[in-house]
């Protein structure tokens, strides 16, 4: 059984109103990028296909492309346990324990809070990857493990970028499965310095070769399509009053017994059989550079509205109409009867904690991943949701006075929370501050160069919200909360997903399926639309399949496809992501339409997940401050730009010494 907490349903919440939140000043989507060579920061890698670019800029070839995105990954991905996040079944996530249905495989999430999973997780999460460079890719069954292919020049090749393999044909092309069990010399055949199994050389690598031996001798290796996805946008917005400080090292918040994680190992994720941090990947023979160490980062959001002003708006997604902000004690309180008001939170990094035993943040008690603290008036009442509303955390909790309320264990493994905060009249707050804390994939942190640092700063202007249906939800609760039931087929049946029924949506016959759902972004215009859906089909699939998105700025009257899974008739994987995302910035709309259509050529089929993100406009920025600091000499130093308000964008060189080791980044909206 799950120890998540229990929740009450958003049916028995009438007291809030939907809001618009005003115009204001928002950092939406601020981004940076240095010149490091290996690890700009999310400036260079927000999206599969920038990563692509920078992975393969200046490569000509196909191949050239694949090699160079095969080590580019090498360098950001590593092995471990993969992570696991939780979701409307009744199971606590625990990476020391086989979960299929709660492990990560949105690349983007991957590549903003992870960089580490099992070969199977790792290689689902590459689809995008390849897919950008425009290959057909499946994942590939080995004896004891699980590869990658990519199809280029007319045929499939190998791509093992778990246990950093690849092996060459005589005309010096990667090989492929069937190049292999045609010609069985090129087992031994790899390309120096292309890295080629080193880790725990040479044991990894004789494992392997004899794993070839027997894919040499034909058989069934199944092949796998559409298992993995990107979705989630690595976009973060700011308030005024809000600062997001990520931390290179682990130990910043006070050493090993303090760390706070997000995965079952004592100490947090971390591995010293990798290829990252040390350059490009070379392997001959014995000499290698895998031999390198790697482990996470934290990110941390300080949010303390302004409670005397509009200026808290910014943070808010509902509210009772009878709030008031004024400049004396209670500064935020009612007119009359009750009042309440949510605020938000929502970012591409997963929110983690401290375990109390160092070792255990999923199963096992945490603190420290969200803490709200503040002064109030009166007794006011804490309530959380991590699915946007949907429901509401029976843990709610009264306070008076000067308060801190610790409700890590409620929100830990989520991106993104809402409080709601309730009173009397008379009652009120004069303080509040959130503090939520993330892991921070090593990869993504944008680190400084030696010597002098350059580096880009820029803001897209825009938010996101995301719209995460609980599957747990009743049929009346889920639509009238984000399903369009009159458009849903006649022929979709939907009952909440348990571990009796892992499908919420089934067809009834063979006929194609189709739900809808309703996508906003809480009141401003959508710019962009991204979602991604997993589905049920048969092994080997059936001639005919059809499994797509569509999305409405018209209210259904017509539709255009944004995203299609292709499955070939050899497919041998029982699920699969269709995925996709949409520019709406010509439709001047505040909310559109997502169908996911779903048929399998005459067999009944279903939905085991549905993922959707509203990207939308934020205001102009207003005045923010950059700080990075770094280790040099023995010392810590800093260097502060401060930016005007309405600054989009911005380079600076940040005065670096020759050997240096990255402390923090600090993003301050005053």
């Amino acid at each position: 059984m799950s120890n998540a907490p229990r929740y009450v349903s958003l049916l028995a919440i009438t007291l809030l109103a939907s809001f618009t939140s005003p115009l204001g000043a928002v950092v939406g989507d601020p981004t940076l990028r240095t010149d490091h060579p290996h690890y700009p920061g999310e400036g260079a890698f927000q999206t599969a296909d920038d990563c692509v670019r920078f992975a393969t800029e200046g490569h000509k070839s196909e191949q050239e492309k694949a090699l160079a995105l095969y080590n580019w990954i090498l360098t950001h991905q590593w092995h471990l346990m993969s992570p696991q996040e939780p979701s409307a079944l009744p199971i606590a996530p625990d990476t020391a324990k086989t979960n299929e249905d709660l492990i990560v495989y949105d690349a983007s999430r991957a590549r903003f809070s992870y960089g580490y999973g099992l070969c199977g997780t790792v290689h689902a999460w590459n689809e995008p990857y390849w897919k950008s460079l425009g290959f057909n890719v499946r994942r590939r069954a080995f004896p004891g493990h699980t590869n990658s292919e990519i199809e280029y020049g007319g045929a499939w090749h190998t791509f093992d970028t778990d246990m950093a393999g690849l092996l060459f044909r005589k005309d010096g092309v990667v090989a492929g499965y069937e190049d292999i069990i045609a010609d069985r010399s090129i087992i031994k055949n790899s390309k120096p310095p292309v890295p080629c199994y080193p880790f725990a050389w040479p044991g990894d690598y004789q494992a392997m070769v004899a794993g070839w031996e027997q894919v040499a001798q034909g058989g069934n290796w199944f092949k796998m399509y559409n298992s993995g996805y990107e979705a989630h946008p690595g976009i973060i917005s700011l308030r005024r009053g809000e600062t997001f400080t990520r931390y290179y090292n682990r130990d910043h918040f006070g050493g090993l017994t303090k760390r706070r994680f997000w995965h079952h190992q004592a100490g947090g994720p971390a591995r010293n059989w990798t290829f990252a941090n040390n350059g490009t990947p070379e392997h001959t023979g014995e000499k290698h550079n895998a031999r390198s160490s790697v482990t996470y980062c934290n990110g941390l959001f300080e949010y303390t509205p302004d409670l005397s002003t509009a200026a808290h708006l910014e943070g808010v997604i509902a509210k009772s109409t009878n709030l008031i902000a004024q400049q004396q004690s209670p500064l935020l309180t009612s007119k009359e009867g009750a009042a309440s008001i949510e605020f938000k939170h929502f970012s591409p990094y997963v929110i983690c904690g401290d375990p109390v035993d160092d070792a255990n943040p999923m199963t096992g008690k945490a603190t420290d991943g969200l803490v709200i603290e503040g002064q109030a008036v009166g007794k006011v009442t804490l309530a959380v949701s991590t699915d946007e509303g949907q429901t509401w955390s029976q843990d709610q909790r009264v306070v008076a006075g000067a308060f801190r309320e610790d409700f890590t264990d409620i929100v830990k493994g989520h991106y993104g929370w809402r409080v709601r905060c309730t009173w009397q009249a008379a009652s009120g707050l004069d303080q509040l501050k959130f503090t939520t804390t993330t892991q921070v994939c090593e990869a993504i942190y944008p680190r400084l160069k030696p010597s002098g640092s350059e580096v880009l700063y820029r803001v897209a202007s825009r938010g996101v919200t995301p719209v995460l249906p609980n599957w747990s939800l009743s049929e009346a609760e889920l639509t009238k909360s984000v399903e369009v039931h009159e458009l849903r087929s006649s022929n979709v049946k939907y009952a909440p997903r348990s571990l009796e029924n892992r499908m919420m949506y089934q067809t009834t016959n063979n006929k194609p399926g189709q739900v809808v759902f309703r996508v906003q972004g809480d009141g401003n215009l959508l710019t962009e639309i991204r979602a991604a859906a997993r589905y049920k089909i048969r092994s080997p699939a059936p001639e005919v399949t059809d499994f797509h998105l569509d999305y409405s700025v018209d209210e259904g009257k017509t539709w255009t496809k944004f995203g299609e899974a292709i499955t070939p008739t050899d497919n041998e994987f029982s699920s699969g992501w269709v995925y996709g995302k949409a520019d709406l910035a010509q439709h001047p709309i505040r909310e559109a339409l997502v169908r996911v259509h779903f048929y399998q050529g005459g067999y009944p089929t279903g939905l085991f997940d549905v993922q959707m993100y509203g990207v939308h406009q934020t205001p102009s920025p207003p005045a923010t401050n950059i700080v990075y600091a770094w280790r040099e000499a023995g010392e810590v130093k800093t260097y502060t730009k401060s930016l005007a308000k309405g600054t989009f964008q911005q380079r600076f060189t940040v005065p670096t010494g020759p050997t240096i080791t990255d402390e923090f980044v600090r993003l301050e909206v005053p």
